[in-house]
């Protein structure tokens, strides 16, 4: 039997990470007729924390193309970009700039309600990859084992898949951020209108802020208005930054120390520098925010985005940092392009996955300098130009050839 594309249906695709950008893929490989199993480290289904997320075309493209989705189900607008000097509360300039915002988990949860549980297996971490030419065999720590012709390594900027294959791991950029969420009604009515109907930047010498609303749907489906911020703090690597990322029990965290976790006397410290160093309106928002965490900013390049039967999409191959606001939207738009590439390449998979490579290779490199550069002037007192359309939000246009 046969898809419309050609594509036989006992073609097998394992996607390795349960994520946004693992379930694009794994749904739109569903969709094209391939026999799709998805594979997820943690025991549950995931939470961001509250975090919020920038609106891309790629992001949202399935949602909006493929289930009753709406714009207005998942996201909030915002009509300008503010920039302001965070120690003074100078405004600095601001810009007529339009754009929606989402959060994580209202983004994946629509995408896992579309894909179902049947054949989304959790508690699989991913222990080793071994590809035979026409086969990969998959082997996690819980002792599962698992075969397909296809194998889609979508599991994230630590992805064990891209270790094992290419032995590349990311490289910490210098500096961390603080993220959290502050319920409006926590707010005075003057911040509340400060952030509100726009994307604000808080400069400073050493670093810098961002704040902007989103949606929150919580467990009754039902959506409110939050603040999503985040402060990106220049730590050198060593000890300042161990002693950063050490949480309450004693415990290095190698990527993220979350609230629950975070030793007093480091939330005491966010809390302070945030009095001494921000205007009354940043600080008021950073105190009402509840569960603060921190995570450090890493970023990988890689040689190559496919490994025989392989491929890796998104923060699994090139792992970006997160100025540009188009790290999900990098990871759809390659799930996109594999999809198209392989429909076009019919019974040649071979033919489809290296041209699909040649293509997305040179977007995710592109951005990855992009975000580079925006760090280089964000977090060192540069000149950060509103409106400056080297610094707008976006995957970068990359000429073929």
């Amino acid at each position: 039997m046969t898809t419309p594309s050609g594509r036989a249906t006992s073609t097998r695709v394992a996607v390795v990470g349960g994520s946004i950008g693992g379930m694009t893929a794994a749904g739109l490989l569903r969709d094209a007729g391939y026999q799709v199993d998805v594979y997820e480290r943690s025991p549950g289904p995931l939470s961001g924390l509250g975090t919020g997320i920038v609106v891309q075309p790629e992001l949202v493209r399935f949602l909006l193309e493929r289930t009753t989705t709406t714009l207005e189900d998942i996201s909030v607008p915002s009509s300008s970009m503010k920039y302001v000097d965070a120690s003074s509360g100078a405004l600095i300039g601001a810009t007529d700039d339009s754009w929606r915002f989402t959060s994580y988990n209202a983004l994946y949860h629509r995408l896992l309600e579309n894909f179902g549980l049947e054949r989304y297996h959790f508690s699989c971490n991913l222990e080793q990859v071994v590809d035979h030419g026409d086969q990969v065999d998959l082997t996690f720590s819980s002792g599962e084992t698992a075969q397909a012709d296809l194998v889609v390594l979508a599991d994230g900027g630590a992805s064990a898949g891209r270790r094992q294959l290419l032995g590349v791991t990311p490289e910490y950029a210098g500096y961390v951020t603080w993220r959290g969420l502050a319920e409006l009604d926590a707010l005075s009515a003057s911040t509340r209108d400060y952030f509100d109907d726009t994307f604000t930047y808080g400069l400073l010498d050493d670093g810098h802020l961002i704040a902007y609303p989103i949606p929150v749907v919580d467990a009754e489906g039902q959506t409110r208005r939050a603040l999503n911020y985040q402060w990106y703090w220049n730590v050198p690597a060593g000890p300042a930054l161990d002693e950063l990322m050490t949480d309450r029990n004693g415990v290095r965290r190698p990527t993220s120390v979350h609230h629950h976790d975070l030793r007093p006397e480091l939330l005491a410290e966010f809390h302070s520098r945030a009095s001494e160093r921000l205007t009354d309106t940043f600080v008021e928002l950073l105190h009402a925010a509840r569960e603060p965490f921190v995570t450090v900013i890493a970023d990988a390049d890689v040689p190559q985005m496919r490994v025989g039967r392989c491929v890796l999409i998104g923060d699994a191959a090139v792992t970006p940092r997160p100025h540009a606001a188009a790290g999900g939207a990098k990871a759809a738009a390659d799930a996109w392009a594999l999809v198209a590439a392989l429909t076009d390449g019919g019974d040649d998979l071979d033919g489809a996955l290296t041209k699909w490579e040649a293509q997305q290779l040179p977007v995710g490199r592109a951005y990855l300098q992009k975000v580079r550069r925006m760090a280089d002037v964000l977090q060192h007192g540069g000149r950060f130009t509103p409106g400056d359309p080297a610094n707008r939000f976006g995957l970068p246009t990359v000429v073929a050839g």
